[in-house]
């Protein structure tokens, strides 16, 4: 660096070397050195620029005169230049306009003070740029050419515009003004609304333009004017989505409250400090009775508040006033006070009122709940409690409370009398030491136990009175609580029973006796079913047999007639069988769709044979509205017919019977029909019909003797007909005729889910081996022939020994098993072939005994069906048939074709009351329940846990019987008593996969139809 001559010297004589090389003073003198050398050049300039003034001066002075006038212009336009300068050029005397030196000083003078203003403006425009470069607000500066001269960076952020604020200065806003309309959400009026701004040139202040993600933008527009003069713009943009948000939640907030407090269960009613309504809430419109409209800026005294305290509450708001507290016990508690309505009706009323102050102001909250009931309420329990007390104290149940150390702490009058003791001595004793015999002492001691886990319960208890004599008390004890829910003790209510228990065990005994004479009567007739059946089986089946030989005419009367008085024995024996049933609620019905016309039909054709041999016509009158398939029992509505127009032909000589069927009521899913009989018979007297549904009753001797019968048919038929749940009523005159009408409903059923009826045996047993177990010879000769008639191979036993010797070396396709045989009957034979030998070979039961009982017995022990004899050919045909088909035996098979309704919701709607919402909720339950229950129970089938399995089946059994699954009640009735009793596993898998294959499909339906 070449550093001044002047310099150098001042630096090598002031300066340590040390100093020097520091680069700091280095730049210093740097800078000092720039400025000599400045200095020097200037000299120079100035030196050469006075000797260059110095030959203009000599030139001017040698040219003074000759140019005297071109100065004298030359002056007066530098002084007229003065007037762009400087306004005060005025106060230049006329001396000095003249001197040249003078204006020269002056003009220097105003371009110094220009060049000041010039940096003070300077300085001023870089303020203001550093201000608005730095605002949280967008900012854009353009001209009236729409030229750009400011613009921050917090526009370009808050816009997305792609550019520096440095690169956008000079340019259009055209170049950036696409962007900023994309922006918004309103675009397509965005320029629009920047026009009609420009073109008023008005402040615009506080515009709110939303964007397309979300945000909210307030914009400000500014002209810029200057000497009235528009001259640019200012653009202010500002993020003011917090701002906007909050308000809006701050509104939402309000409203939020505002239905609140409306929606309150109490009135919500505001005052200010004089005491005038600010708010009220739509409770305080139904308890007062006065619209808010009405209310707001009356006082309170002037709509709600009696006139006696209206004094009161106006003082107490001036109190409050000039003490800013409150005056007795009103404020911030809840007190109750009398209020009127609009109707000027005066009731209670429970008030909460609270201060508030908010934003320097006080206001007044008030709650306040209507308790005219409340009130009622309590009046009426303090009846209660005082009309209880009085109860309590006189009432013939003795009462007793008792601490946790079992100690006697009130004792009624009642429980004295029963105790024998006063009350003064039952108060501080023990009742286990003083009334419990020593054996239940830890009796006593266990209910003790459930009161403390707040267990109430009721028990019966031989106890001692005073006098030592032994009494039974029912005792129903409950825990006793405090009024903080702690437990003090026990309460005790006792009641002297000690006649009643004598009278139970009086009953006990005779019901143990008519139990005794009800099991020998069902015993009697089952063991004359059996001895009459028996001898009757064979006699029909020796019948069948004749029928198939070659007889003459004569003999085929004999054989048809015999047939005839057979069946009907037969008949007599199945209603009084059927009697028994019912009355013993054995008897069960089926459910099942059938073709109405076709029952009426095949009654009519049966009878019609019969009316035409006394000269009678049978007509039938079915109403074209009643629906062709129905559902129900069709062969006991068979049964009931058969007896009514039976009755009716049996009476009648002459004239006609009709058999008329009506529609009662019709909807979419059942008919209540009413059949009728009508006859012109001999008829009865009306006070005989009342009593005609009566067993073994017909109106005197002679017609007995004369018309016949066991007098069981109508006391029959009305059973069946309650048991269809319908009703049966009888209209008759002596002389005249009979009219019998019952009403029962049916389910209105699908044709596609009507049975066929196989009018003859065609199917092929062929070829099957049967072991057959009967002791009587006869019904031995019946079933043989019948067997060998279908070709079946057949070895006989007499008895259940002689059967189990034959299959230990000899395997059968089904075995025909009596139930009453010597030496070994047919269950103790059967149970011997499942559990000793092992063997699943079908078994069928031919039983002379209809009993449920008895079936149930069958099944138990293992057998797969019975047949009662005497038998149907058919029936015994198509059980052979079934069991020794495979296609019957596969367990996985369903028991019934998934097309057909296998359940029924009747019980169901009845709980329902016709909400069908609940009864869908419930099929999504029992669905939920079944689909949860089912792989459970398969788990513990795999595992032989048949404990677990019948706990399953049972905890689904109630929701089974609900849904109407009648298919498989049986079932599930026998597993669940043989999974807890007798567990065989091939018999229990047997019938649980027949019910889970049943439920599977009610499940699909009931999905189907949840989904319809």
């Amino acid at each position: 660096m070449d550093i001044h001559k002047l310099l150098q010297r001042q630096i090598t004589k002031n300066i340590p070397l040390s100093l020097q090389d520091d680069p700091s003073f280095q730049l210093f003198i740097k800078t000092v050195n720039d400025s000599y050398l400045s200095f020097e050049r200037d000299k120079d300039l100035m030196d050469h620029s006075f000797k260059e003034s110095e030959k203009e001066y000599n030139e001017v002075n040698e040219n003074l005169k000759k140019e005297y006038e071109l100065k004298q212009q030359s002056i007066l336009n530098l002084y007229e230049s003065l007037t762009e300068l400087d306004h005060g050029y005025g106060s230049i005397n006329e001396e000095e306009k003249n001197d040249l030196l003078f204006i020269s000083k002056y003009v220097g003078e105003q371009i110094t003070k220009r060049k000041e203003t010039e940096k003070k403006l300077f300085e001023t425009v870089q303020f203001l740029k550093t201000l608005l470069g730095n605002l949280q607000s967008g900012i854009l500066v353009v001209d009236n050419n729409d030229t750009i001269l400011f613009v921050n960076q917090y526009l370009c952020d808050i816009r997305n515009i792609n550019a520096s604020p440095d690169e956008m200065i000079g340019k259009k806003t055209n170049e950036y003004i696409n962007e900023a309309k994309a922006l918004f959400k309103d675009s397509s009026t965005y320029k629009k609304r920047i026009n009609e701004v420009l073109l008023k040139k008005e402040i615009v202040i506080g515009e709110v333009l939303e964007t397309v993600d979300n945000r909210f933008f307030e914009r400000d527009y500014i002209p810029i004017f200057v000497e009235n003069q528009c001259i640019g713009h200012l653009w202010k943009s500002t993020d003011v989505t917090q701002r906007i948000k909050s308000k809006n939640l701050l509104k939402q907030s309000e409203e939020r409250n505002r239905i609140i407090m409306n929606s309150s269960f109490n009135a919500i009613i505001t005052i200010d400090i004089t005491g005038k309504i600010t708010f009220w809430n739509k409770q305080a419109e139904i308890i007062f009775g006065w619209r808010k409209e009405e209310v707001l800026g009356k006082t309170l005294n002037e709509t709600i508040i009696p006139k006696r305290h209206q004094k009161g509450h106006r003082e107490g708001l001036e109190y409050y006033t000039e003490t800013g507290r409150g005056r007795g016990p009103v404020l911030n508690k809840q007190i109750e006070l009398p209020a009127v309505n609009n109707m000027g009706h005066e009731f209670p009323v429970e008030i909460s009122i609270i201060p508030i102050e908010q934003n320097g102001e006080v206001f007044f909250c008030s709650f306040i709940q209507d308790i005219s009931e409340r009130k009622k309420v309590e009046t009426k329990l303090r009846f209660q409690e005082e009309k209880y007390r009085n109860i309590i104290a006189n009432m013939n149940l003795g009462l007793i409370e008792v601490d946790k150390n079992e100690i006697i702490r009130y004792a009624n009058q009642s429980f004295a009398n029963i105790s024998g003791f006063e009350i003064d001595e039952l108060i501080g004793s023990n009742p286990s030491k003083t009334f419990v015999l020593g054996k239940n002492i830890e009796k006593l001691k266990a209910k003790n136990k459930l009161r403390e886990q707040g267990i109430s319960d009721v028990y019966q208890m031989p106890v001692k009175n005073k006098r030592g004599e032994l009494r039974w008390w029912a005792i129903g004890g409950a825990p006793n609580y405090d009024d903080k829910g702690n437990l003090v003790g026990s309460i005790g209510i006792h009641l002297d029973i000690t006649e009643q228990k004598q009278m139970e065990e009086e009953l006990e005994n005779e019901k143990i006796k008519a139990q005794q004479a009800s099991k020998a009567k069902e015993i009697f007739l089952a063991n004359m079913s059996h001895e009459i059946r028996t001898p009757l089986n064979g006699i029909i089946g020796f019948l069948r047999e004749l029928e198939r030989q070659q007889l003459t005419d004569l003999q085929k009367k004999y054989v048809e007639n015999s047939t005839v008085a057979s069946k009907h024995l037969l008949s007599i024996i199945n209603n009084i069988l059927d009697i028994s049933k019912i009355e013993a609620g054995e008897m069960s019905l089926e459910e099942e769709d059938f073709i109405f016309k076709d029952v009426i039909n095949n009654v009519v054709a049966v009878l019609e044979p019969l009316a035409k041999k006394k000269g009678l016509k049978l007509i039938s009158q079915i109403s074209q509205d009643i629906n062709a398939v129905l559902k129900g029992d069709f062969l006991r509505l068979e049964q009931v017919l058969f007896n009514l127009v039976g009755n009716s032909l049996k009476f009648t000589n002459k004239g006609k019977i009709y058999l008329k069927c009506e529609i009662v009521k019709d909807t979419k899913t059942f008919q209540r029909l009413q059949i009728s009989v009508l006859d012109t018979g001999i008829g009865m007297e009306q006070g005989f019909a009342d009593i005609i549904f009566n067993k073994f009753s017909q109106e005197d001797k002679a017609i007995t003797r004369k018309f016949g019968g066991t007098g069981l048919g109508m006391a029959i038929t009305r059973e069946l007909i309650q048991l269809m749940k319908g009703e049966i009523k009888v209209q008759s005159e002596k002389g005249v005729g009979t009219t019998v009408s019952f009403i029962l409903n049916f389910e209105k059923g699908d044709i596609n889910n009507v049975k066929k009826v196989q009018d003859e045996i065609n199917v092929d047993i062929s070829g099957i081996t049967v072991l057959l177990v009967e002791d009587n010879i006869i019904n031995r000769m019946v079933a043989i022939n019948s067997l060998n008639y279908f070709n079946c191979q057949v070895t006989e036993a007499t008895n259940g020994l002689e059967a189990i010797e034959i299959l230990k070396n000899k395997k059968f396709d089904i075995i025909l098993m009596d139930v009453q045989m010597p030496e070994m009957g047919g269950i103790e034979a059967t149970i011997k072939i499942r559990e000793e030998l092992q063997l699943q070979t079908p078994i069928i039961a031919l039983t002379a005994n209809a009993f449920k009982s008895e079936v149930e017995k069958c099944k138990n022990a293992g057998m797969d069906d019975y047949i009662t004899k005497p038998f149907e050919e058919f029936d015994l045909v198509e059980t052979i048939s079934r069991f020794t088909n495979k296609e019957f035996n596969n367990i996985d098979k369903p028991v019934l074709q998934s097309n057909e309704k296998l359940y029924d919701l009747e019980i169901l709607q009845k709980i329902s009351r016709g909400n069908s919402e609940f009864v869908s909720k419930m099929i999504l339950i029992f669905i939920d329940q079944i689909q949860e229950i089912l792989p459970k129970a398969e788990a513990a089938m795999r595992s032989d846990n048949f404990l677990l399995v019948n706990q399953l089946i049972h905890k689904i059994k109630p929701s089974i019987e609900s849904m109407g699954i009648v298919g498989i009640k049986d079932e599930i009735n026998i597993l669940e008593k043989i999974t807890k009793e007798a567990p065989v596993k091939e018999k229990i898998t047997h019938l649980f996969f027949q019910i889970k294959q049943t439920l599977l499909i009610v499940v699909e339906q009931l999905q189907e139809e949840i989904l319809d």
